[in-house]
């Protein structure tokens, strides 16, 4: 270790030539670092105030800050489309049927044989807890087998009841008048007992309570009354070694219904019962589903995190070769970041949430913060190098370092400001992260750091082994860079075509890959994941993702919650008709409600179904498609379905078509045409900001293209390590994600290049220099911010959900990629390429001509 050089430093090197050397006139700035210069003459004078203006913001944020979770939603945004007939038959189905919409949650039982009096008892002892819930309204109902058996038994004991009640007055008279009810017959010998109680009974209340006792106690394999079979088998497999219940949750449950509580009940019941070594229980459906995912995703978020800044934490030792501006650098960004959590808590008041908010506006900060300072304090040190004093070398530092930082930092924010514009729901949230997260990391970095340059001198750079000298151009990384810059230069149109051709496989792979939304392939190993894969086992994927039909009947069909005549032949004939359907395996409706046509006697002995028939009218179909409802397949039967309910719409009423499959189609196609504006509006921002800024027509396009390419090979690779590798799905809005996100983040290293070549133009060098030197002098910070913006979004990658595992190697790959080879060479061979054309921009004026002198040879 040396010893941190003096504040007024030590003779300078001589300095390499170009806009450093204070021997040569300044070169001409422009406006934005006119701006900058005033600004950082300013910051400059007050470092200290600075200092404690952001000690105070940091005060006031922390409270706000530590209580952003209190904002998040478990629950995420859904991937309905709204305006969409999907949407229609969501907000119906919630209105109509609220206990058979996306709030109910399905309790699984596996067991050696669920019909054993252990597990009866469980499902009576957890619909017994789950009661108090309905009692205060945050559950609307709850059905199992237990409560099909006790349901039937009550109705029975009521009709018992009635009859005695009529009878006799007298409690003995009652009993007599069952005993001759079970004397003809009439009482099943197994009833009589609770038959004989059900006739004193005070109220129904009384009565349910008597059948429940009943049917917990009662073998169901050998039940004494008559219970529908399909009704059974729908919450029994057949191997009876898995068994259901559901529970319904209303509005009064939250956004974020207590799954959890749930879970932990039926698992201490299951503990309880004896049988806990040799049955489970899951708790599953999209409630819980999406709350597990959430949940797992804050859960790895330490881990992650810790990662993150330990690989940052190493590069920036290695880049900086000193301790305290590793330190210091971490800390700015670390700062920044409690105040962003501040302003998400502010914004979570007024809209949705989520924990991948957090996770992305996390790693985000990181990557672009360090991405910053790294760049302003090497710019730092550069300027020291070319011998101008502590003071000077930060305001100069901030200058030029600052203009760069701005226009990623624009260009990020014009990317996720673009998120808010989609119609898929669950993208907003992360736009929000990038919008509050991005500008606040800036702002520290172009506050702190000069204030902490200004104020600390060399000292900034201590601890460490010749942290001042010239690591730029000396040693084994200026040599490889002067090498690459050579290699651009001889090689420039050979290295474009390569480019271009090694871009076309990845295209192809691109697009002939298949992609999903299907919640439980991308979800992480939980135990909704295990639930729902049970479920789907035991009665197939159509039992958990089935498309729905809904509408309100036309008049006549339906008085007072039952179909009329008219209304039971009008909807068994349309149920007949999308049953006919080429990959429709059966329907559900309120005349088929098993899937089979019930007898008029049937359906009036089953009085109200509630499932199918709403009291307000309103109709549901539930129709069960062959085969994988996210398979291209799956989309043309639901186009026949949607072509039968049009032409019914006369005679039943106007039905929409929702489900799974509805929504995923919906969904994709909102996500392709919203992901088409999205470029296109970030495309028109950054390059409307860049033509102006840097007066080049040629430069904003190609960096557009360039961004685009690395993304290509980016999404490539990630199909061939989860698709081709691994065998996983691909999640279907990973190119939109990367895209967008990398037409903000990946523009950093262009402009960073660009930026030097323009200042080194200006200083008077030529273009073919300017470029090789400028590849030179930034060579080494973007391959380390790259690095670190690599490493930062990568670690996403350890994450259990798949997801973010996509996201992390998507977006760790394009960083990669696009910070080495394609800035290091395919950028400088298309600069070299262009030669004077890269600034040509029509009416530019008089200082956009000289430009074009400076850069004619």
């Amino acid at each position: 270790m040396t010893n941190p050089t003096r504040a007024a430093g030590p003779p300078a090197p001589t300095p390499p030539p170009g806009d450093g050397d204070r021997t040569r006139p300044g070169p001409a700035r422009g406006a934005v670092q006119r701006a900058l210069h005033r600004f950082a003459e300013r910051l400059a004078a007050r470092p200290k105030t600075v200092i404690v203006v952001w000690a105070l913001l940091i005060a006031v944020c922390t409270p706000y800050a530590m209580g952003l979770d209190d904002v998040l939603t478990d629950q995420g945004a859904s991937k309905v489309v709204p305006g969409t007939s999907s949407a229609r038959a969501d907000e119906l189905t919630k209105k109509a049927f609220p206990h058979r919409s996306e709030r109910e949650v399905t309790v699984v039982i596996e067991a050696p044989d669920v019909r054993d009096g252990e597990v009866r008892s469980l499902f009576a002892e957890l619909d017994g807890r789950i009661a108090k819930l309905r009692g205060t309204g945050e559950v609307e109902r709850t059905s199992s087998a237990y409560t099909l058996y006790r349901d039937a038994t009550a109705a029975f004991l009521t009709q018992v009841r009635d009859g005695a009640r009529a009878a006799a007055d007298d409690p003995k008279g009652r009993r007599a008048f069952v005993d001759r009810e079970a004397d003809r017959g009439r009482v099943p010998a197994a009833l009589a007992g609770p038959a004989r109680e059900a006739a004193e009974a005070t109220d129904k209340a009384a009565v349910s309570r008597i059948a429940g006792k009943f049917a917990a106690a009662t073998d169901w394999r050998d039940y004494p009354l008559p219970v529908p079979g399909d009704a059974v088998a729908r919450l029994i497999s057949d191997d009876g070694k898995s068994a259901l219940a559901s529970v319904s949750y209303t509005d009064k449950a939250g956004a974020d219904p207590d799954v959890e509580w749930l879970r932990d009940t039926a698992r201490d019941l299951l503990a309880d019962s004896g049988i806990g070594k040799s049955a489970e229980v899951h708790v599953t459906g999209e409630l819980a589903l999406i709350h597990d995912t959430y949940e797992q995703a804050e859960a790895d978020n330490s881990l992650m995190e810790s990662v993150a800044y330990v690989i940052i934490f190493v590069i920036l030792l290695v880049f900086f070769r000193a301790l305290v501006p590793a330190v210091l650098t971490l800390a700015v960004i670390g700062l920044s970041m409690n105040v962003s959590q501040a302003g998400l808590h502010l914004l979570g008041e007024q809209v949705t949430l989520t924990q991948f908010t957090v996770t992305i506006m996390t790693f985000v900060m990181l990557g672009a913060g360090v991405d910053y300072s790294m760049l302003l304090s090497s710019r730092y040190r550069q300027e020291r190098l070319a011998g101008r004093p502590p003071r000077e070398a930060a305001v100069h530092a901030t200058v030029h370092a600052g203009e760069s930082m701005l226009l990623a930092a624009v260009a990020v924010a014009l990317a996720f400001g673009a998120t808010l514009l989609s119609p898929v729901d669950w993208i907003p949230p992360l736009g929000y992260g990038g919008l509050i997260g991005i500008p606040i990391v800036l702002a520290a970095a172009l506050t702190l750091t000069p204030c902490l340059l200004v104020l600390l001198g060399d000292r900034f750079f201590a601890v460490g082994r010749d942290p001042l000298s010239d690591l730029e151009h000396k040693g084994a990384m200026g040599k490889h860079l002067r090498r690459t810059a050579e290699f651009a230069r001889r090689r420039k149109v050979w290295i474009v075509v390569a480019f271009l051709a090694a871009t076309i496989p990845f295209a192809l792979l691109v697009a002939g890959n298949r992609s999903t939304s299907d919640p439980v392939a991308l979800s992480p190993a939980t135990d909704s994941r295990d639930g729902f894969e049970t479920v789907a086992r035991e009665w197939g994927d159509a039992a958990v993702m089935p498309t729905i039909a809904v509408g309100r009947a036309e008049s006549g069909v339906v008085s007072d919650g039952r179909l009329t005549p008219e209304g039971q032949a009008a909807v068994a004939e349309l149920t007949d008709r999308i049953a006919a359907v080429p990959g429709v395996a059966s329907v559900d409706s309120a005349t088929h409600p098993f899937g089979t046509r019930w007898s008029d006697r049937q359906l009036a002995d089953a009085g109200r179904l509630d499932d199918y028939v709403s009291r307000d009218g309103t109709l549901r179909f539930v129709i069960a498609l062959d085969g994988d409802p996210y398979a291209k397949a799956a989309g043309a039967t639901v186009d026949r379905v949607e072509r039968v309910t049009d032409e019914a719409g006369g005679s039943v009423g106007e039905l929409e078509v929702g489900g799974t499959t509805q929504v995923d189609r919906q969904y994709g196609s909102a996500l392709s045409s919203s992901f088409w504006q999205m470029v296109a509006l970030v495309s028109v921002g950054v390059f409307v900001m860049l033509m102006f800024t840097l007066r080049s027509l040629l430069v904003p396009l190609r960096l557009i293209a360039t961004i685009m390419l690395s993304n290509v090979w980016a999404v490539g690779l990630t199909v061939l390590i989860f698709h081709h590798w691994r065998g996983e799905a691909i999640i279907d809005d990973l190119p939109i994600f990367l895209t967008v996100l990398m037409m903000g983040l990946g523009m950093d290293y262009e402009i960073f290049l660009v930026t030097r070549v323009r200042d080194l133009l200006r200083s008077g060098l030529s273009q073919e220099e300017a470029t090789m030197r400028a590849v030179v002098d930034t060579g080494r910070v973007i391959n380390a911010a790259g690095l670190v913006m690599a490493g930062s979004l990568g670690t996403m990658a350890l994450s259990s959900t798949l997801m973010l595992q996509e996201y992390g190697a998507g977006l760790g790959l394009a960083v990669l990629l696009d910070a080495t080879v394609i800035r290091m060479l395919f950028v400088p061979a298309t600069l070299l390429l262009l030669r004077k054309y890269n600034w040509w921009l029509p009416s530019i004026g008089f200082r956009g001509r000289r430009l074009d002198k400076a850069t004619a040879g």
